[in-house]
């Protein structure tokens, strides 16, 4: 009966924190886009700013609402203390280890961050900040909820709520919670996370029963007619995909050598944007209208070519310059113009007309090589076209898209970002929370300390007494001077042991990580090491090798076991 109980408990609360984390991310997954929408509808309106030249009247008045975009950031910013704002790759590092949380306020100031740039117009994504702001809400709300579900698993079910409800698809949502976030599956993170991520999708249809995204209505020729095209294509969408990841890595880097303060260089990138917006206002926002208008065959060979470019280069330089906000929905905006391109041109030869086919399978290869979850990509487009022929045909080009991509560019943008802080995610939670842990907190004071001056022979009488085959030689002030054997000690005899000592011993430091440790000591025969404080150069303590195995041991069997529960 008590564990009846207990269980009876556990999906109570799985289901009370599902439900509550699904509910949170429908309304605010919903309100994000018709926010960014009800503002860009009053930019488009705006005749502020509005000149007339000749017979045409152009209307300045993207660069005006972007100008207030930057200096919300900007102030956003600077008023709650944020150093930087963070995203889904910082969703990806904390739910592989425990040692670096995510920052709550950080998460939210984020998510406001992107609200603003992209209502002002800026060519920025709201999915990866919607899907960071659900991580960050599921630790939130660990923070009052008493249970045996580990912290990325409420990590996970913020993240598969708020794919849930911005695609309307509560399977990928699953799936790419644990494909692109958690990289493992069990049984205990599945269960909540299914219930957070269905309960998203049925709270967002029912509060918001008209908010599809993507409109896709086409129909698909057979998969024979369409799957060479896309096996033909996959290159080229692998192409456009590097192109567009790498022109956001050069921006970054490009705007962190520039020796501008970063509170301007939001409004310079606002200024760019604004410009280009005057001349190609489908680039502005979100551009969930072009994407389908795009899907639907209504743009010219000119224009698709000319918001192609146009996208890639100023979601970069938004991005670039602190305009914050995700690059999930640029990218789809890129490879839905990308594939309708090649449609276009494909129909320009006089084959089937297939374009919109081709739109929607290059936008889920173009979106899974940047967010690097090719299964979810697929399952998306099955979930929003519910055609069996559509998932099929986007399948091909995703997983050639994505195998390219890999080979040349990485995992995904995400895993590149945090690659460039120094972590691998592909080394596993093991390796990662090896690297957390320094080996400080296991050094030993068993060991036997000795002067410079003492004698070979009283420090061999003192090994013998207390079992050991090495000592420490010591200064006053409590710093290192050296190491001595056993065979060391005999041959000094009655001397001083300063003169046979090893000066040069190999040591371990306090602040060393266990993954540093291992590689350290991977050729050392001996007793033990001596762990010292680096600054000062005093000795803290001494560990042995079996203890040092021990130690990595442990921690590995807590890593691992975190994907077993």
């Amino acid at each position: 009966m008590h564990r009846v109980r207990e269980a009876l408990i556990e999906v109570f609360i799985i289901f009370c924190v599902g439900g509550l984390i699904g509910a949170a991310l429908a309304m605010v997954s919903n309100l994000f886009v018709l926010g960014v929408q009800y503002f860009s509808q009053r930019r488009q309106a705006s005749e502020l700013l509005s000149f007339t030249i000749g017979d045409q009247t152009l209307s300045f008045s993207s660069v005006l609402f972007l100008w207030v975009a930057a200096a919300m950031v900007v102030f956003i910013r600077t008023g709650l203390g944020i150093t930087r704002f963070t995203g889904p790759a910082d969703s990806m590092y904390a739910a592989h280890q425990v040692h670096q949380p995510l920052d709550i306020k950080t998460g939210f100031a984020s998510t406001l961050a992107a609200f603003t740039s992209a209502s002002g117009g800026a060519s920025v994504g709201h999915y990866g900040p919607i899907v960071h702001f659900g991580a960050t809400m599921g630790i939130w709300v660990k923070r009052f909820v008493s249970s045996r579900l580990s912290h990325d698993i409420y990590l996970g079910c913020g993240v598969a709520a708020a794919i849930s409800a911005g695609f309307n698809a509560p399977i990928a949502g699953v799936i790419f919670a644990h494909e692109a976030i958690l990289r493992h599956f069990s049984i205990r993170a599945i269960t909540p996370i299914t219930v957070a991520s269905v309960s998203a999708s049925t709270l967002s249809n029912y509060w918001f029963p008209h908010s599809a995204t993507f409109e896709i209505a086409s129909v698909v020729p057979s998969l024979a007619e369409v799957v060479p095209f896309l096996v033909v294509l996959s290159p080229f969408f692998a192409l456009v995909a590097i192109i567009f990841m790498l022109s956001l890595r050069y921006a970054a880097k490009f705007a962190a050598s520039l020796n501008t303060s970063p509170l301007l260089l939001p409004f310079a990138g606002a200024t760019i944007c604004g410009l280009v917006g005057v001349w190609v206002p489908q680039i502005l926002g979100l551009g969930i209208a072009s994407i389908n208008d795009m899907i639907a065959g209504e743009f010219v060979l000119s224009l698709l070519i000319v918001v192609l470019i146009a996208k890639i280069l100023m979601t970069a330089i938004c991005l670039g310059s602190g305009l914050f906000g995700g690059m999930f929905s640029p990218s789809l905006f890129v490879g839905v113009a990308a594939g309708a391109l090649a449609g276009q041109v494909l129909t320009n030869f006089g084959f089937a007309d297939i374009a919109s086919v081709i739109s929607v399978a290059a936008m889920a290869a173009i979106s899974s090589a940047v967010i690097g979850a090719p299964l979810s990509a697929v399952l998306i487009v099955l979930e929003l076209t519910q055609s069996y022929q559509y998932a099929v045909a986007a399948m091909m080009a995703v997983m050639v898209c994505t195998l390219i991509t890999n080979r040349l560019f990485g995992n995904s943008f995400f895993d590149r970002q945090l690659l460039d802080r120094g972590i691998d995610l592909s080394k596993g939670r093991e390796a990662i929370a090896m690297s957390h842990q320094m080996i400080g907190p296991f050094a030993s004071d068993d060991y036997i300390g000795a002067s410079a001056q003492t004698s070979g022979t009283d420090l061999q009488q003192e090994m013998k007494t207390r079992g050991h085959t090495e000592a420490y030689v010591i200064a006053e002030s409590g710093q290192l001077l050296g190491k001595v054997t056993i065979y060391m000690a005999i041959e000094a005899g009655s001397n001083a042991i300063s003169e046979f000592m090893d000066s040069r011993p190999m040591t371990l430091y306090t602040d060393e990580s266990l993954e540093a440790a291992m590689i350290k000591v991977s050729q050392f025969v001996g007793e033990s090491l001596p762990v010292v404080n680096k600054e000062t150069g005093a000795l803290h303590g001494s560990i042995a090798e079996g203890a040092l195995f021990q130690a990595v041991i442990d921690v590995q069997y807590k890593a691992r076991n975190l994907e077993r529960i």
